[in-house]
C-alpha cells in the first residue's frame, strides 16, 4: 500500500511542476489596429477644432453632430480637413485619407455645436 501511495504522490508532484513551469503567451500582438477619438465644439466665442497627426492613410467616421438649436437646418455635421479629403460628413458617413498628415475636425451647422469623429488607424503590415 505504501508503494501505491508513493507512486501517486510522485505523479501529482510531477503534474504540479509541469503545470507551474509551462509558459503561455498571454500578451496580445503589438501590431494591432488602433482608434483615435476626436471631438470639436463651436459656441459664441468661436470654433474649437480638434487636430490629430496621422502617420499614414486612415479611415474617418463622423459619429455624431449635435446642435442646441431644435430642428436645426442645415443639419449639424462634421467638417474634415485631411490629406486627400476636405469636406463635410453627415452622421455615419466615412472618408479615407490618402496619406500621412494633419486631420482637423470642426463642426458645421447653426447654434452651439458639438461633433465627434473616429479615426481608424490600420495595423502596420
Amino acid at each position: 500500500m505504501k508503494t501505491w501511495y508513493r507512486i501517486s504522490f510522485f505523479a501529482v508532484l510531477t503534474l504540479a511542476v509541469f503545470t507551474f513551469t509551462y509558459k503561455t503567451d498571454a500578451q496580445r500582438p503589438r501590431n494591432r489596429a488602433k482608434v483615435h477619438s476626436m471631438q470639436a465644439t463651436s459656441d459664441a466665442s468661436g470654433a474649437h477644432p480638434d487636430k490629430f497627426d496621422a502617420d499614414g492613410p486612415v479611415t474617418i467616421t463622423c459619429l455624431a453632430a449635435f446642435s442646441e438649436t431644435p430642428n436645426a437646418r442645415p443639419e449639424p455635421a462634421c467638417r474634415i480637413s485631411a490629406p486627400g479629403f476636405n469636406g463635410i460628413l453627415k452622421k455615419g458617413d466615412t472618408a479615407k485619407t490618402t496619406g500621412a498628415g494633419a486631420i482637423t475636425l470642426t463642426c458645421t451647422g447653426p447654434g452651439n455645436l458639438r461633433c465627434n469623429a473616429r479615426v481608424d488607424i490600420p495595423a502596420p503590415s
